[in-house]
């Protein structure tokens, strides 16, 4: 099959190439997407994003475009994202092997880096068309499907519990704080870890005192990269239960 509409060149096979023509034509006419490459390493991951995140958000506000958008930040490449990645992507030995949840993955690019490190990984958001655009990076990238699940923090129904679980920039707003650990309470498994990515905002001190609160410890680690472009880099956190 030939996909004239795609700047990037790889081998598909028929099947996974029909999904991928379907996705990437949906949410390019909907959203216009930009392709990207990110180098973790040695690996070089290739996303599309929403070339301009701003234009939808505004449509959102304005009511001119799709309500069911609840704050449509996923389209957008986060310095968080690639931060995690390019850590979880040097620590893979820890990885290798486990069951891994990304929560709200947008673009999917932690649990993409997690895959690269030997990982089996689950893909979830709450918004539909961001676990579309998770699945064609990782079509792009795997040239397989991935396993998807919507998960909403406020009701997350799922019966799995994880070994390890992602999450990058979710601590930016004060009202999902006990739900996303409540939620991280019921999915994490009892010997597992949380691998979170926080941009160093003042309100994040209250999200880890309510972690401390409901029983999970938190640890810097060490090698969390350097600071680019005169600010500081965002901190990658180990988030244990306590004891």
């Amino acid at each position: 099959m030939t996909r004239k509409q795609d700047p990037f060149d790889f081998p598909l096979h028929q099947d996974i190439a029909y999904r991928f023509d379907g996705l990437y034509q949906w949410l390019h006419r909907k959203y216009q997407l930009q392709p990207v490459e990110i180098t973790l390493g040695k690996q070089v991951v290739r996303i599309y994003k929403v070339a301009d995140s701003d234009r939808v958000l505004n449509e959102v506000l304005e009511g001119t475009g799709d309500a069911a958008l609840d704050n449509p930040y996923w389209g957008e490449l986060w310095p968080s994202a690639v931060r995690l990645a390019e850590y979880l992507c040097r620590e893979e030995g820890t990885l290798a092997g486990k069951r891994v949840l990304e929560l709200g993955c947008g673009l999917g690019l932690a649990g993409i880096a997690a895959h690269i490190a030997g990982a089996e990984v689950l893909l979830s958001d709450i918004a539909e068309d961001a676990l579309r655009l998770a699945e064609l990076n990782w079509i792009v990238n795997f040239y397989s499907a991935p396993q998807l699940r919507r998960i909403d923090w406020l009701a997350p129904d799922c019966p799995e519990r994880f070994e390890v679980i992602l999450a990058a920039d979710v601590a930016y707003e004060e009202r999902l704080f006990r739900p996303f650990i409540h939620t991280l309470d019921q999915l994490l498994a009892p010997e597992g870890c949380l691998y979170l990515s926080e941009p160093n905002r003042k309100i994040a001190r209250t999200f880890f005192t309510l972690l401390a609160e409901s029983g999970f410890d938190s640890e810097r680690q060490a090698s969390v990269g350097e600071s680019t472009g005169g600010d500081m880099a965002p901190t990658i956190y180990r988030v244990c239960r306590k004891g």
